[in-house]
């Protein structure tokens, strides 16, 4: 058994993989519930094992790229799990579990978008074809006018907040024609990691979310009476 955890998006989900099928999931979303539901979710997850006289060999997480706070209540939450119950974290990227969903669907070129802030959005290249394992690939950050090539086929993600806006817009029509939205859910991450189980890690002092960007603070002005 593998409990796997996605706080990558609005959607906080839990599930455990057992084998190629899953036994268990909770889900819910909106604005910053990652903190509220992920403990009491993970909390039944472990009573399911308990219930079920099983252990489970692994924790997964989504570590990015996503919700900048998100992922940070995600992987703090599993890496202390992990610690107390002396399980090793096998870290999926997003955009991986987002590939792995589609990967019986989509034939050819894919190109998963996160948004990030902004105009601007995180993607990744994907080849989907009969027999092809999803392997992470290079991450790359841009514009979202600057997202369309003639080479990719296919583009999935969840167009969300601006984002959502310009891909609906006569700008965004190239990718929006092409466009599958899908959500981060720790269903496709608990079974990508089931093919991952070796890449596990008992040392978690250097696993750090996957920002894929460099989110710059800003200096506090006061205000003007």
């Amino acid at each position: 058994m593998i409990i796997a955890c996605d706080t990558s998006s609005v959607v906080c989900s839990v599930a455990i993989a057992d084998q190629g099928s899953i036994v268990f999931s909770r889900e819910a979303s909106g604005g910053q519930i990652h903190i509220e539901k992920l403990t009491p979710f993970l909390k039944e997850a472990i009573s399911f094992c308990s219930a079920q006289k099983r252990t489970p060999e692994a924790l997964a997480i989504a570590i990015g790229p996503g919700s900048f706070n998100g992922l940070r209540i995600g992987l703090a939450t599993i890496k202390g799990l992990a610690v107390a119950l002396g399980l090793p974290v096998i870290p999926i990227p997003s955009t991986d579990a987002l590939a792995f969903g589609l990967r019986d669907i989509l034939s050819g070129k894919g190109r998963a978008i996160i948004f990030s802030h902004r105009n601007f959005v995180h993607f990744a290249d994907y080849t989907f074809a009969p027999g092809n394992s999803i392997k992470t690939p290079e991450f790359n950050y841009t514009p979202w006018d600057a997202l369309f090539s003639a080479g990719i086929d296919h583009y999935f993600g969840n167009a969300d907040r601006g984002f959502e806006a310009w891909v609906h817009s006569e700008a965004g029509s190239q990718i929006a024609r092409k466009f599958h939205q899908v959500n981060a859910n720790a269903v496709h991450l608990a079974l990508l990691a089931e093919t991952r189980i070796e890449q596990g890690l008992m040392d978690l002092d250097d696993l750090e979310p996957l920002y894929n960007a460099k989110y710059e603070a800003k200096k506090w002005v006061p205000p003007e009476f």
